[in-house]
């Protein structure tokens, strides 16, 4: 919230006061020094031993941010009766800490300098035609997988990092300077609520309006003072992909609602008024609650937070595997039972490697005939596992897109190859020989410096090849993509941390690579008791060493959910994931 109170300390200045910003555990004050924080963000983010004393929360203003219906706007209520007093940019959460029994005031936010880095120049290029910054949330990444489709054709960005703290950038979380830039350079904002919210987020429908960047959301209970269709527009959650793209084609709707906006902000809604009332309470409380003085006063200088690295990670972040949940799925010991029977998995699997042989059979039809921009240096690579739907959607996928692979390699791992002659090569296991062990054994048959690896149970836009290498000829060792999951909203959408892999497998197949990566790697873990981890092994490799990866952060990926066999994993999933994390 650094850059936000930036702004209100500019609103309060230009108000005539004195305010400044500050950046840790609150400093020494004197008897005219109130402060003002966020309290669910900073009492969480700051450590223990530097939060401040009861005495100085009584000189403190709470400023909330949160919406009502959310758990951190609980959060915030619940810490209010420490504070001296409060006050809250939104008006519905306003009213509701009001009904609870706080004291809190409005403040309206508004337009700033700060924030502006578009300008107003109608014809200023725009480079983003949609973009999406919000916390990752299951109902948000079910409506974003769910507009997926309608937004296919056009340009998107969806950050989408993890629900946080947050003190510094990443891939897909932009802050200051860089997060105003990318709001101008962009034609549209996609908002949604968080959780059973149904506020407008203020700060990012007033920073796109700063930069030019119209907004498309869902109805919001408190849209006043900004008019659907003038200001901004408005859709039902069910339609609000298509109402985004029906905009992106009406030109003159798009440039009205820009202009319009842009002069509402700059022109109506001034925040001098609530920055005045702010002034009032400070002058308030530090009159009721003055400084203490002398001996009773401990001294203490003011430090940077310093957040440590094993901080908390969000909990709601999704597996890849359904039925396998990390560190959360590990539970008690299994039973002899199990043990016995994922030994068993284990065996045949084994057995079936030394004695089952299969030889490639090569594709015997084109994949795309006619004239077609090809990458003729990338292969596709596809294990179909039992249970998986067949292949051929897919590969017609591949066939259709505006860029097609030189070639698509099909391993059936105890699946049944359909009769026929088909557009791909065909790698036939009559007998389950293993994920990981597939994928090297298709590496092997492709001499493509890249590969793109995928499960059978995948879908793809037209634009997957395209978009996917156009990252990595532009540096990266890995790109990969959020992919649609019917259940869970998005997988896969987090780019790879350690960290995070150590405790969850969060990242799939999907991802386009550098044949250098995988041989330096090894290829895919083939150890049978990491059955359904070989691309949590993957991602493991890749985050432990320099690889480039980027995050393409678009959806170009749908998949039916995985339901295999039972596996190693599921039967005694601690030694299985114990072997997984052992590998990398």
């Amino acid at each position: 919230m650094e850059e936000l109170f930036e702004v209100v300390a500019d609103a309060v200045r230009r108000a005539g006061g004195r305010a400044e910003t500050h950046v840790g555990p609150l400093p020494d004050e004197d008897d005219d020094t109130v402060f003002v924080v966020v309290p669910h963000e900073y009492l969480v983010v700051l450590p223990e031993r530097q939060r401040p004393r009861p005495d100085q929360l009584r000189r403190t203003i709470a400023f909330c941010v949160e919406h009502r219906g959310t758990r951190t706007f609980d959060t915030s209520a619940a810490l209010l009766p420490q504070f001296g007093g409060a006050v809250d940019i939104n008006a519905d959460s306003t009213d509701e800490l009001v009904r609870r029994g706080h004291d809190v005031r409005r403040f309206q936010l508004g337009y700033t300098p700060l924030w502006d880095r578009w300008g107003g120049d109608p014809d200023a290029p725009r480079d983003i035609d949609v973009t999406y910054l919000g916390t990752a949330e299951h109902r948000r990444s079910a409506l974003l997988a769910r507009a997926a489709r309608d937004l296919d054709d056009f340009a998107v960005r969806l950050l989408t990092p993890p629900h946080e703290p947050m003190v510094k950038p990443r891939p897909d979380f932009l802050m200051g300077r860089a997060k105003h830039e990318h709001l101008a350079r962009s034609r549209v904002l996609l908002n949604l609520h968080r959780e059973a919210s149904r506020a407008l987020e203020w700060v990012r429908v007033l920073e796109a309006a700063c930069n030019g960047c119209v907004v498309v959301t869902e109805p919001s209970r408190d849209l006043a003072p900004f008019t659907a269709g003038k200001h901004l527009l408005v859709a039902r959650e069910t339609v609000v992909g298509a109402a985004t793209a029906a905009m992106l084609r009406d030109r003159r709707l798009e440039r009205s609602i820009r202009a319009e906006a842009y002069r509402f902000v700059k022109e109506e809604l001034d925040m001098g008024p609530s920055a005045r009332t702010l002034l009032e309470l400070a002058a308030d409380l530090a009159e009721r609650q003055p400084a203490p003085t002398g001996p009773e006063r401990p001294l203490r200088k003011a430090a940077p937070i310093v957040v440590p690295a094993d901080g908390p990670l969000a909990v709601d972040t999704p597996s890849w595997d359904p039925r396998f949940l990390g560190e959360a799925s590990l539970g008690g010991e299994p039973g002899p039972d199990r043990r016995l029977a994922a030994r068993l998995v284990v065996e045949r699997a084994e057995t079936a490697r030394r004695t089952d042989g299969g030889v490639l059979t090569p594709a015997a039809l084109p994949l795309a005939p006619g004239p077609v921009t090809r990458a003729d240096d990338l292969d596709v690579l596809v294990v179909r596992r039992i249970a998986d739907p067949g292949v051929a959607a897919l590969v017609d996928d591949l066939a259709r897109g505006t860029t097609v692979p030189g070639r698509v390699l099909v391993c059936q791992d105890g699946t049944v190859e359909p009769p026929g002659p088909k557009p791909y090569d065909a790698l036939h296991h009559p007998v389950p020989r293993g994920t990981g062990h597939a994928y090297n054994r298709l590496l092997a048959e492709s001499d493509a410096d890249l590969l793109l690896v995928l499960d059978a149970g995948v879908r793809c836009s037209p634009h997957l090849v395209t978009r996917l290498l156009a990252a990595v000829r532009a540096g990266a060792d890995v790109a990969h993509c959020p992919v649609a999951d019917a259940d869970r909203g998005l997988v896969g959408a987090l780019p790879p941390e350690t960290r995070r892999l150590a405790r969850l497998p969060y990242l799939g197949s999907g991802y386009l690579v550098r044949r250098t990566v995988l041989d330096e790697l090894g290829g895919w873990p083939e150890d049978p008791w990491s059955e359904g981890l070989e691309h949590h092994g993957f991602w493991l490799g890749v985050a432990g060493r320099d690889d480039r990866t980027e995050l393409v952060q678009q959806v170009l990926l749908s998949r039916t959910v995985p339901d295999p066999p039972a596996r190693p994993l599921d039967l005694d999933p601690q030694r299985a994931w114990a072997a997984a994390n052992a590998k990398r």
